[in-house]
């Protein structure tokens, strides 16, 4: 039984019920209340430093920070985030769509929290990218109409998006890098032991075809006598006596030619 098996069957009744369509209400009411100049984006995005000195809020508003102010975009992002979201809960169940982002929510904070200094002020970017990445691992062959026209495997944008992670952790600041680790630990909890089952069958894989392309140059008989073999004479029979292979010319004639 996977260790998400095991949390399921442990945890499996404590989860956030309709915790998508709150987090996309969320991201509708922090929109409309920046648009209204009612709040400012800094006001709410994670800050291990301001939350330490009270701002609790922050724990669970930087969630809802739109990405984008532009209506076209800010739309856009909520559908896609409705259409990636909705089916991995369908895929998963509640619990583990809960758990998927709980995780990288919880450790996101946890290192807000322990490096304040070093991480500063910290958005959901990382967070909501990871559905984007679960999805691409899921469902891969579903198309996405870039600027509605040109079709796009969504694979592909999930390479993209690992490329621009990896580009963003050895090329970008140390803030990037722990948010970019907080949010990977919710990938390595649910794709990790996958990954790994994959390269031991990989590997196993590999040893066995190794094995067997040995086994195919090996012969099965050879005489002790000429050095013929089941190889190199297909065609000839070959006997055991005392536990030594000998060719039936040898057998027959007491001499055999050597091969």
């Amino acid at each position: 039984m996977s260790l998400l098996d095991q949390l399921e069957r442990k945890f499996g009744k404590f989860y956030l019920p309709n915790l998508l369509p709150i987090l996309l209400m969320g991201q509708v009411l922090v929109y409309m209340a920046l648009l209204a100049e009612a709040v400012e984006p800094q006001q709410l995005m994670l800050n291990g430093p301001q939350v330490l000195r009270g701002e609790v809020w922050r724990l669970f508003t930087f969630m809802v920070v739109p990405m984008s102010m532009s209506p076209l975009w800010f739309m856009i992002g909520l559908y896609v985030t409705w259409l990636m979201g909705s089916a991995l809960e369908n895929q998963w169940g509640e619990f583990r769509f809960s758990l998927f982002l709980g995780t990288a929510w919880f450790l996101t904070v946890l290192a807000a929290l322990l490096f304040p200094v070093a991480l500063g002020t910290v958005s959901n970017f990382y967070i909501m990218g990871l559905l984007t990445l679960a999805f691409a691992k899921l469902f891969p062959e579903v198309e996405f109409l870039i600027f509605f026209i040109i079709p796009v495997k969504v694979k592909y944008i999930g390479w993209l998006t690992w490329g621009l992670y990896g580009l963003t952790f050895f090329a970008g600041d140390l803030d990037e890098r722990l948010q970019i680790l907080a949010a990977m630990g919710a990938w390595v909890l649910f794709f990790g032991p996958e990954m790994v089952r994959s390269m031991q069958n990989q590997k196993r894989r590999k040893r066995f075809q190794k094995e067997a392309a040995r086994e195919e140059g090996t012969p099965f008989h050879a005489c002790v006598i000429c050095g013929k073999t089941d190889l190199s004479h297909p065609h000839v029979d070959f006997r055991y006596e005392d536990g030594k292979c000998y060719c039936a010319e040898y057998l027959q004639k007491g001499s055999c030619d050597e091969k």
